[in-house]
């Protein structure tokens, strides 16, 4: 249902902070909010093909009335939530993991070469 509106709410946010913090590059933000919106963007498309997400309002087709609020808030909570741990865990994870591998690389040296003439 509405799953998706968590982990795009967080990537609009951090997506943000990315633009506002000099720090960001850093802590390689950028690929938390390409996880985070590339994800959403594809469980928006996901929802559309099922139906479950239509151009008009209400725009989500389980809140047809005011009724069904708290059971799209609590799956944004719980599901979205979830998920939203999750990818930033694995953006830990990858974080972690470059910093123990970072390779420095060298500039390649001038390879010197010496041709001497055939005609000697």
């Amino acid at each position: 249902m509405a799953c998706f509106v968590t982990p795009l709410v967080v990537g609009i946010i951090l997506a943000v902070i990315r633009k506002l913090w000099s720090g960001a590059e850093r802590v390689k933000l950028d690929i938390l909010v390409y996880l985070m919106l590339g994800g959403a963007l594809v469980l928006v498309a996901e929802h559309a093909w099922h139906g479950e997400v239509v151009p008009w309002p209400p725009f989500l087709t389980a809140m047809q009335s005011p009724e069904d609020i708290p059971v799209v808030i609590n799956e944004m909570i719980r599901v979205g939530g979830a998920m939203t741990v999750a990818v930033t865990g694995v953006w830990l994870v990858v974080l972690s993991f470059t910093k123990r591998v970072h390779v420095k690389a060298t500039p390649p040296k001038q390879l010197i070469t010496t041709l001497r003439s055939m005609s000697t």
